[in-house]
């Protein structure tokens, strides 16, 4: 993507009021996939110098700076094993180390790891002026955005794990699966080649297969729906087996 300016606002306050006058306006988070694009933006909002890039912790839930990198929540140490497991084979160090947490939550990539992991969580997204809303809801195809994320609240769990399935090493997955357990049970499937869901009507007597059942697996060039769908059974029946989503 190519920019015929950049601003750099010193102050969350300074970077909504430029996005607020200039409606199409290109918010730069980390900035690696959207160099991947093809197109012109007459100006992009920087957000580096707004101190966005921060892990904090409380009682209840995990703080996330939109500005932080997978790099700093692979080595956080302490967010939920999910999260974590969902951002080791995004790329290599050096891309990790560039790419953002909100980048990956805002640009809402149908091969999105992370997403997935944060929507098994039951993630919630800060905006500056729209304020808190679910990342289920924001992942939704008709939701549109015009604001700045701030942070993502992840609350913690009992138990999770991600699974990924990928012809190689840090390839884009062909499907994904995260669980988490704490007040409920959470099941996210992602990269079915589409954006993230949560797996409803959850009921532990049954299978991987009766529970995947209703979640519309596609065809693209990459794999056939049938495919990716017995993937994902088998990482579930995987999680099952455990006997650890459960308790």
């Amino acid at each position: 993507m190519n920019f015929k300016e950049i601003v750099q606002p010193s102050s969350l306050e300074e970077a909504c009021k430029v996005l607020a006058n200039h409606h199409k306006a290109v918010i730069i988070g980390g900035g690696v996939f959207l160099r991947l694009q093809k197109r012109e933006a007459e100006l992009g909002i920087d957000l580096s110098r707004l101190s966005l890039s921060y892990i904090k912790e409380d009682e209840k839930v995990f703080h996330i700076g939109s500005m932080t990198t997978l790099r700093d929540v692979e080595t956080s140490g302490n967010l939920p094993r999910c999260l974590v497991e969902s951002v080791r084979q995004i790329g290599g160090v050096g891309l990790r180390n560039m790419v953002t947490v909100g980048g990956s939550v805002c640009g809402r990539y149908p091969f999105s790891d992370i997403n997935t992991a944060l929507l098994s969580l039951g993630a919630r997204l800060i905006f500056s002026n729209k304020g808190e809303i679910s990342l289920e809801q924001f992942l939704d195809e008709n939701y549109i955005l015009n604001d700045i994320l701030t942070s993502i609240v992840v609350p913690k769990a009992e138990y999770s794990t991600c699974r990924y399935f990928k012809h190689t090493y840090t390839d884009f997955s062909l499907v994904n699966l995260s669980v988490a357990s704490g007040d409920n049970i959470r099941i996210a499937v992602g990269a079915r080649p589409g954006r993230a869901i949560l797996v409803s009507d959850i009921n532990t007597g049954h299978t991987a297969e009766e529970l995947l059942a209703h979640i519309e697996f596609k065809d693209d060039i990459r794999g056939s729906g049938a495919y990716r769908r017995h993937i994902a059974e088998v990482m579930l029946s995987e999680v099952l087996e455990e006997g650890l989503l459960w308790k």
